[in-house]
């Protein structure tokens, strides 16, 4: 493994907060079993806690074992196989495996990233990580280093590079057939794959 891949990974199993230029806009990564790190989270972006956390995820399969039994596997499998890797945020009834500190309500967001390097890093410490943008709520997200360089000391560490995009993911929640959040991926797009028979 890349030596600065090597550093974020132990950041990140040692319970550290990491910044990472996704391929989306900059995220903010952690053990999803870390509560400590995950209030740093909620304490850095001024975050309401009923507002969960997504979960991004090495693989595709990988994210399937996270999505409760139901009618929406198959939107699920059909968008998976669509836009994943890639910017869409699937918003799902969560199985028992799902971390609990990112369930809201019986659902989980899953994401699986574009930036193959980051999957390196999300297989080797367990199949996924808690995360979200690198911003205060309410503010733009971050969309170069220079600008994640600012959040320096308040993360255990940024990892080198620079994000693929200045669009955050486009969440859409499959229970409910809705858009949650625009983004990468359009509304139209989604509709597309899901009313193709």
């Amino acid at each position: 493994m890349d030596p600065d891949l090597q550093r974020t990974l132990e950041t990140l199993r040692a319970g550290g907060l990491v910044a990472w230029p996704t391929d989306t806009t900059w995220g903010l990564l952690a053990r999803a079993d870390r509560p400590e790190t995950l209030r740093r989270i909620y304490a850095l972006k001024n975050r309401p806690e009923h507002k969960p956390l997504q979960l991004l995820v090495a693989s595709a399969e990988g994210a399937a074992d996270l999505v409760a039994p139901g009618p929406w596997r198959t939107g699920f499998e059909r968008l998976a196989a669509a836009f994943w890797p890639g910017g869409l945020t699937l918003v799902v009834p969560a199985a028992p495996a799902a971390p609990p500190a990112v369930v809201r309500g019986g659902k989980v967001g899953l994401r699986v990233p574009a930036d193959a390097a980051l999957r390196e890093v999300l297989a080797a410490l367990g199949g996924w990580a808690a995360a979200t943008s690198l911003n205060r709520s309410g503010e733009p997200p971050v969309a170069s280093h220079a600008q994640a360089m600012r959040y320096a000391d308040r993360v255990d560490r940024v990892h080198p590079g620079e994000a693929g995009g200045r669009l955050t993911s486009t969440v859409f929640d499959l229970e409910a057939r809705r858009v949650l959040r625009a983004g990468a991926v359009s509304e139209a797009a989604l509709w597309e794959v899901l009313e193709t028979s």
